[in-house]
């Protein structure tokens, strides 16, 4: 299972911390969870490809998790290239109208409550431009749930605590379990979503003297991981208040395990 963070702060702009995008290789699947702005450019200078996405999670509906997706189902309207039939370059271009191209699998989109909406309303606003083409996009609105993936693999989606409707997910795939909450205040779905997982990644927001509804903070985050028994700890979703402050000092007075403050583009092989 190879995961790696895409976008590791907010929608304020920050060094090194752009918003929200974790990408996942497991299953034989390639999973996008959250899409914030910038992430398809991102996603690309991993290596990945939105070409051979197969499935989209979206915790919730703030801009800095979901702008992305307009992005990513306008570009999956030029065709998929075929490998090795032009030049790099030439291969991203769009085909001439009546010119023949392959279609791509389908690409299944899933959420809360409120995507198709989401959808029709972004389409209305963008003059039909996220209509599909060459493809099928299924739209997957989602509760407390679990979804298959390939090879035995299964990602659960539970309720977290947030200003909006949010979900966090679990994906446990090849004999590894990870979490992602997105975005979350302190609550008990929080823990069991990261029982025993290899890796629990979780926002941490702001210091715990600056505390918001609906986000977390390192101290939170502590306890969190330890109380979920978790491997290893990321912490991502940094606003720029964070600016000289001991984040893993305050993590540390409750986790001991191990323990990554993410960038863009941290990586980990599970």
């Amino acid at each position: 299972m190879n995961v790696t963070i895409l976008g590791a702060g907010t929608a304020i702009p920050a060094r090194d911390h752009s918003p929200a995008g974790l990408f996942v290789e497991a299953g034989g699947e390639r999973l996008l969870f959250d899409a914030g702005p910038g992430t398809l450019q991102r996603l690309h200078a991993a290596g990945g490809s939105l070409f051979t996405l197969d499935r989209v999670f979206l915790t919730h509906y703030h801009l800095d998790h979901c702008l992305d997706l307009a992005s990513l189902l306008f570009a999956l309207r030029i065709p998929a290239p075929s490998p090795g039939a032009a030049p790099r370059w030439l291969r991203h271009l769009p085909r001439q109208a009546g010119e023949s191209c392959p279609p791509r699998a389908p690409l299944a989109v899933y959420g809360p409550p409120g995507l198709k909406r989401l959808y029709r309303r972004l389409n209305r606003a963008l003059n039909g431009w996220l209509t599909p083409r060459h493809y099928a996009l299924r739209l997957k609105e989602l509760k407390e749930t679990s979804v298959k993936l390939g090879k035995g693999a299964t990602v659960r989606a539970r309720w977290m605590r947030h200003a909006a409707p949010a979900l966090g997910y679990r994906l446990e795939a090849e004999g590894k379990r990870i979490a992602y909450s997105g975005d979350t205040d302190v609550c008990d779905a929080l823990v069991e979503l990261g029982r025993d997982t290899h890796l629990l990644i979780l926002e941490c927001s702001v210091p715990d003297e600056r505390k918001v509804a609906g986000h977390l903070t390192p101290t939170e985050c502590g306890r969190i991981a330890a109380a979920a028994n978790c491997r290893h700890l990321a912490l991502t979703h940094f606003y720029p208040v964070f600016k000289g402050y001991d984040i893993r000092g305050r993590v540390r007075r409750a986790f001991r395990g191990r323990l990554t403050l993410a960038r863009d583009f941290t990586s980990f092989t599970l």
